[in-house]
């Protein structure tokens, strides 16, 4: 699928703050010193982030729960933060249906658990 050059560039710099984080706070901490650092972070390199933006789950005529997304950045991009030693397919299918609801048009899913 091709992205317009606006939400590649997004993706682009989003990923080098995911980096720069991860290289200052190192692996194994839990998720939320690494959401704590990308909300400094975002504003100072300029990117407007929802941090925990919630969103109603709906089945068929009908809200069955809220769900929260660790970022939603632009309103164009979500980014889902683990910190765990391996991401499996439950983590993938998560962005998948965070992704497929919000009707957002990219997902970037982290993991700080392990080193680089």
């Amino acid at each position: 699928m091709d992205l317009p050059k606006e939400i590649n560039d997004l993706t682009y710099k989003v990923i080098g703050v995911c980096m720069e984080v991860h290289r200052e706070l190192g692996p194994g901490f839990p998720e939320e010193y690494y959401q704590r650092a990308l909300e400094f972070e975002f504003p100072e390199r300029m990117i407007t982030a929802e941090p925990q933006k919630a969103f109603v789950m709906p089945y068929k005529n009908i809200h069955v729960g809220l769900n929260y997304l660790d970022f939603v950045l632009e309103e164009k991009l979500i980014l889902e933060i683990k910190s765990v030693n391996r991401l499996n397919e439950i983590h993938m299918i998560q962005v998948l249906k965070y992704l497929a609801v919000s009707n957002l048009p990219v997902a970037l899913l982290v993991n700080s658990g392990m080193p680089s």
